[in-house]
């Protein structure tokens, strides 16, 4: 079993903090229940605009742990068992005591949870999976050159322009896409390639961090202050696939490169980051998330801006925490199980009929 890298899982466990504070905010009702222009609806505002580079942040840790490896079935497969799970577990127990719930639609994407999109960022990472490969190949034969101009056409032609003609140009549909994790991969691949965390430090990262946040939350101001057609793109700059966010997920990540991890807080990583992407699975379940979650804590936006932050905080750590908890009770029933087994078998097995159905022809 390799190490895991602490640096990396901190970046995870941040991310996966993120996702849970965007959630509480905007689903959660808090965001449309603030009053304009008040203390509450900038501070919640600037919290969510914080928190709005968690998923690039994901798929960049994918590209900086993956593009020195390959895409394993097996992985695959466990990946797959874990997802299933959760979306046939929580569907039942939804199924069980709320009748409601007992649709077909419901239980057709119950158990096909990835081609039904039960939760896009887990269908869409199934897709990038499958091209990482390739990526990789790719990758390898850039020169420093070439791979620069690369990620400069993203940030110029999709993260500048796509966000200031918002036509969807390049069907990147708001960073909501497999290309878009694909187009964060490739930074994550730079920034481990030619080793880029070498060349900053940890203040300069969270200066860079907060900066970009501050400018996107600043602009929305004054496009909102204007009024008239401008509101409409007040948001602008706060997407999947603006540049201050990209940015801003690539300084959040290298901020967590270089910060320093005492043996405490390595305790608490090493508890929390196997289970981040079941802390999303969890409260990201469409039953939980549009039934339980909606508008649960619109009242938060009513309270006085200390007391708001503190609450909204205070729910994160709840929702994460439990959900954390009850991940760990998976983990054991799937080394009960053997399930990592049954994956490797089973992809063992795929394996064999693959390469008998179509021999390499270059051995």
């Amino acid at each position: 079993m390799t190490e895991r890298d602490h640096h990396v899982d901190l970046a995870r466990v941040i991310a996966t903090v993120f996702v849970v504070i965007l959630h509480v905010l905007g689903q959660g009702g808090i965001l449309n229940a603030a009053v304009p222009h008040t203390a509450s609806y900038w501070t919640a505002w600037y919290l969510e605009t914080g928190a709005y580079c968690a998923v690039n942040c994901f798929a960049l840790i994918t590209g900086y742990v993956m593009v020195y490896k390959t895409t394993k079935l097996k992985n695959m497969l466990n990946l797959w068992f874990q997802i299933f799970f959760y979306s046939a577990a929580i569907s039942l127990v939804f199924f069980i005591f709320s009748p409601e719930t007992r649709t077909l639609r419901n239980l057709m994407i119950a158990c096909l949870p990835i081609v039904g999109k039960q939760w896009w960022y887990t269908s869409s990472y199934f897709i990038l999976l499958f091209f990482i490969p390739f990526l990789n190949t790719t990758i390898r034969h850039l020169s420093r050159h070439s791979f620069r101009k690369l990620l400069l056409v993203i940030l110029c032609g999709i993260c500048l322009l796509d966000c200031m003609v918002p036509l969807d140009g390049f069907v990147i549909n708001g960073g909501y896409s497999p290309l878009w994790l694909a187009c964060m991969y490739l930074f994550g691949a730079y920034i481990r390639k030619y080793d880029i965390k070498e060349k900053i430090t940890a203040p300069k990262c969270l200066l860079g961090f907060f900066t970009v946040v501050t400018f996107s939350v600043i602009l929305k101001a004054i496009l909102k202050s204007i009024g008239g057609r401008f509101a409409n793109f007040e948001n602008v700059f706060i997407s999947y696939i603006s540049i201050t966010i990209t940015l801003a997920a690539v300084f959040l990540f290298l901020f967590c490169q270089k910060v320093k991890i005492g043996p405490v807080l390595q305790k608490v990583i090493a508890f929390f980051a196997p289970t981040t992407l079941s802390v999303y699975l969890i409260h990201v379940h469409p039953l939980i998330f549009r039934g339980v979650m909606k508008k649960a804590f619109e009242s938060f936006a009513q309270m006085p801006v200390i007391l708001m932050v503190a609450c909204v905080f205070g729910m994160v750590s709840v929702i994460f925490v439990i959900c954390a908890l009850v991940d760990h009770l998976r983990i054991g029933l799937f080394r009960l199980l053997r399930i990592a087994k049954l994956s490797e078998s089973l992809s063992d097995k795929l394996n064999a009929v693959y390469s008998k159905r179509f021999p390499d022809e270059t051995a």
